[in-house]
């Protein structure tokens, strides 16, 4: 269950009034920021406008206007060329095939039953006491 927060109508009303200072604060920053980016994109169009060429320009002139690139060709590498290493190799041994040995499958041998033996015990010789010497007395 979630807890509940009651206010009076004092601590509303003092909410509100914060509320609404915070929203009037964030629309007068968004003003000026229009404001500022209008400003920025009017300097953008000034400065495009005062690059634009005027009259001929100097230097070469371009052999052929901007067309698509070409696909790369595939040319011959650079450097060196990598030696190439030959490993002579001996003949190859024709390996004689073995004959497959079947072996005879060997009855298991039944297993051996564990059975535990009672512990034998060694005799003890315990000496019965000595009939007591009646006391006269």
């Amino acid at each position: 269950m979630m807890k509940t927060v009651k206010f009076n109508e004092e601590e509303v009303e003092l909410l509100i009034a914060i509320y609404e200072d915070e929203l009037k604060e964030a629309e007068i920053y968004m003003d000026k920021l229009t404001q500022t980016l209008g400003k920025l994109k009017k300097q953008a169009e000034i400065a495009v406008r005062e690059s634009a060429p005027a009259g001929k320009k100097r230097g070469r002139k371009p052999k052929k206007q901007l067309q698509a690139p070409k696909p790369a060709k595939q040319g011959k590498k650079r450097g060196r060329k990598k030696k190439v290493v030959v490993a002579s190799l001996p003949e190859p041994v024709k390996a004689e095939k073995k004959k497959k040995v079947i072996k005879k499958k060997r009855a298991r041998k039944p297993a051996k039953r564990v059975v535990s033996k009672p512990a034998v015990q060694k005799a003890t010789k315990v000496e019965a006491p000595a009939p007591a010497e009646e006391k006269q007395g």
